[in-house]
């Protein structure tokens, strides 16, 4: 045993009394307070903490009621817990009145695996002041030992990939071959993160565990377990196990609401239908294609009979989506008006008490959230992340939130965009509950109803692509019309109208008969209207391609709409209006050549002339004196040649007509 001390203390015994200038008794310090085992908290039992060195730290606050005494000194004593204080196992250190002190316990005093205990007391030069409490603390200078072999059925690592992006296996671990029973914790990661935030209990039985975790890439992926002491302290090593993973199957679930009325059907044909209640119906999609989902703002909403599941493809059993894992959900949305309260959910899950997500309009700053609870009580933690701009009232707005369970990340994109915005939220819980479109659940009742409409909405049980946010947030390629018809001559224009729908993200439109690269563009008459132009049909006859496309005001293009037009020739028509009564030329007939109005008078030899005539069928007629002909003719080049014959019709030969 040794007896340390950092100066030299007057034995109490050579000391006498000692008073104030007035005569004053010397009072005694006062016990110490604020102790604290290498800068952790004191406590006794059950609660007293590890520390994680042989040569331990012990603090406290010493002070003396005798404002004049200016030093004190204050012993540590330590013993094993199972033991009794001695006065030769101490330490101290010296300080002024009303001060931290802290000494540390020599090397080679302490025991790895050993409990003990400890007090303090000051001394003022002249007396001791009581003892403090007891504290305790136990040495672990020994990491624990690293799991066993971590095997699974659902995830074998074989040659083949299995299972697929975010669906859930269950992984084994074996305890340690050593010392199985200081594990107190596994915690495990994918891919050796420094985001340890995963853990499992061990099992009393044998102290290994059961992981049931969904894989967050396709490809080869890497499950690392740590042990975990009481102590606080990990394994040095993990356990690793090396898998394949299928890669994603695309969303678990789709609703684009295009049915007329009734549920909406899941468009990843996975059978997750929706049910629309509390008054929710249908209204023009956006761009007017298709249908949305209306909401009025206090009792309609939509939703699934439970978790939305998807097939596994090994088993071809139902899996679900869970919301404490990674898992992604987009959406379009419109707002009916701006409201300055409150909370509008587009998007939730039911459990008893809270929705584990929302994504919605949050009224009080004007934004839009993504927002997530750490448990299903009502005082649970939330955290959330929002949009950087204000959200725009009678506008749709593709909305994308991600939460990336290994870091515990909350993103939001708008419109394709991340969002400047991240939340942390370290623990998640599953929802037991249906996806909500409409309302979120607040303290055990629905709540936080949307006024406007939803569209488009999809749900992953991965961390989908933010490349497939952009896309998704594209507007609708225009309807392409010509007002004066499909076709037109070469030498000429044609009109052409371009439509956004209503679509009021949409300002311009871009568009080329020549080339897929469009350059040239127009701006709609207003955002989401319409656009005219002329273009020139060229010399060369023959179909023409027209590619267009919208242009929201974020720079976003959408797919290529196309429509085709025809260019046709202008050709001439010859001939002689014959009067088959006389076989003579019929001088001032009136010739007609249907459509387009083409109209011509044969002259004195009976002869008439047509320029410029498209290639095409037409019908040419003529009534003249008493005597009429029709007959269809094709017009496919130049100097086409056609004699129109005359007979009588029983009609009045008419003025100015030989009787």
């Amino acid at each position: 045993m040794a007896v340390a001390a950092l100066l030299v203390v007057t034995s109490p015994a050579a000391a006498g009394p000692k008073t104030g200038s007035a005569g004053a008794q010397n009072r005694k310090p006062s016990p110490p307070t604020d102790l604290r085992s290498d800068g952790k908290t004191c406590a006794a039992g059950t609660s007293r903490p590890y520390v994680l060195t042989a040569t331990p730290y012990l603090s406290a606050m010493q002070s003396d009621p005798d404002q004049g005494q200016q030093s004190l000194t204050t012993w540590f004593h330590w013993w094993p817990s199972d033991g009794v204080r001695n006065g030769t196992d101490r330490v101290a250190q010296s300080a002024g009145n009303s001060s931290s002190v802290s000494a540390a316990v020599p090397e080679g005093e302490l025991s790895d695996g050993q409990t003990y205990a400890w007090q303090a007391r000051t001394h003022d030069g002249a007396r001791y002041g009581a003892w403090s409490e007891t504290c305790e603390f136990t040495v672990d200078l020994t990491p624990p030992p690293p799991p066993g072999a971590v095997t699974s059925t659902d995830y074998p690592n074989d040659a083949g990939p299995r299972g697929g992006v975010g669906i859930a296996g269950v992984f084994e671990v074996a305890p340690p071959a050593e010392r199985p029973h200081e594990v107190v914790e596994y915690i495990y990661t994918f891919d050796s993160s420094s985001a340890l935030t995963w853990s499992v209990q061990p099992r009393a039985s044998d102290h290994g565990a059961s992981i049931t975790v969904a894989p967050p890439r396709d490809g080869v992926n890497t499950l690392s377990v740590w042990s975990k002491d009481a102590a606080g302290r990990r394994s040095q090593s993990p356990s690793t196990y090396t898998f394949r993973v299928r890669g994603p199957a695309g969303p678990a679930g789709g609703w684009n609401f295009d049915e007329a009325d009734g549920p909406a059907s899941d468009v990843t044909a996975h059978g997750n239908t929706i049910t629309l209640d509390g008054g929710a119906d249908r209204t023009t999609g956006r761009g007017g294609v298709g249908n949305a989902l209306a909401l009025n703002g206090s009792t309609a909403w939509a939703g699934t009979a439970g978790p939305v599941l998807i097939e596994n493809p090994d088993t071809g059993l139902p899996t679900p989506v869970r919301t404490d894992t990674s898992f992604t959900v987009t959406a379009r949305v419109k707002l009916t008006g701006a409201s300055t309260t409150g909370f509008q959910t587009a998007v939730g899950a039911d459990a008893t008490r809270r929705s584990p997500f929302t994504l919605g309009y949050d009224a009080e700053v004007g934004k839009w959230r993504f927002s997530m609870t750490a448990a299903d009580t009502e005082t649970a933690e939330s955290r959330h992340a929002y949009s950087d701009g204000s959200a725009v009232a009678g506008r749709w707005t593709h909305l994308a939130a991600a939460y990336e369970a290994p870091t515990g990340t909350l993103r939001l994109y708008v419109n394709g965009e991340p969002q400047s915005t991240t939340a942390t939220l370290p623990s998640a819980f599953n929802a037991s509950g249906g996806l909500t479109i409409g309302r979120r659940m607040w303290d055990g009742s629905p709540d936080s109803f949307l006024d406007g409409a939803v569209d488009d909405v999809q749900i992953y049980n991965y961390l989908e692509s933010p490349s497939r946010f952009a896309e998704m947030a594209a507007p609708l390629p225009p309807v392409i019309s010509f007002p004066d018809g499909e076709q037109t001559t070469t030498g000429s224009t044609i009109t052409v109208r371009f439509d956004a729908g209503g679509d009021t993200n949409v300002t311009t439109f871009r568009y080329d008969s020549r080339a897929i690269s469009l350059g040239a563009d127009v701006a709609a008459t207003e955002p989401g209207g319409t656009a005219v132009v002329t273009i020139e049909a060229g010399n060369v006859a023959g179909s023409r391609l027209l590619l267009a496309a919208s242009v929201d005001d974020g720079g976003r293009r959408s797919g290529l709409a196309q429509a085709e037009y025809t260019v046709v020739a202008k050709w001439s028509l010859t001939g002689m209006v014959i009067d088959t009564t006389t076989w003579q030329p019929a001088a001032g007939a009136v010739v007609t050549l249907e459509p387009g109005g083409f109209q011509t008078t044969a002259g004195a030899d009976g002869n008439y002339t047509f320029v410029d005539v498209p290639s095409g069928m037409y019908t040419i007629s003529t009534t003249h004196c008493g005597l009429s002909a029709s007959d269809p003719i094709s017009i496919s080049g130049q100097g086409d040649y056609w004699d129109v014959y005359l007979f009588p019709n029983g009609e009045s030969p008419g003025e100015g007509c030989p009787a």
